[in-house]
């Protein structure tokens, strides 16, 4: 139990720290509250309307999972296309939820 616990809260700390950084990021978006370990969100790059937008974090998601260091699922929330990042593998570490947030925004560009 405790073991179980401790893998919780390690995720759940995991998932708030990478809301932390799409908050304070000004060209990310948040579009959920993060009461658990799913964070949901997209990337808005300047100039491009809601259709150019949904290609472009189709795009992210495209770069990322090809890369296969990571997999994020694409899905749509209130009409609008988004990243859905899950964390809760059983070997997730702190070290790979940055490697994640450094390759978003490398995918990004």
């Amino acid at each position: 139990v405790e073991g179980l616990q401790a893998r919780l809260r390690r995720d759940l700390a995991n998932a708030q720290w990478l809301k932390e950084q799409v908050d304070a990021a000004a060209d990310w978006e948040r579009l959920a509250p993060v009461p658990l370990q799913t964070v949901c969100i997209r990337h808005l790059k300047s100039g491009l309307d809601e259709a150019a937008l949904a290609a472009h974090n189709l795009e992210i998601a495209r770069r990322i999972n090809e890369g296969g260091r990571a997999y994020l699922t694409p899905s749509m929330l209130k009409s609008r296309q988004m990243l859905r990042v899950s964390i809760g593998a059983e070997t997730t570490e702190h070290r790979h939820v940055e490697a994640l947030w450094e390759a978003l925004r490398q995918a990004a560009v």
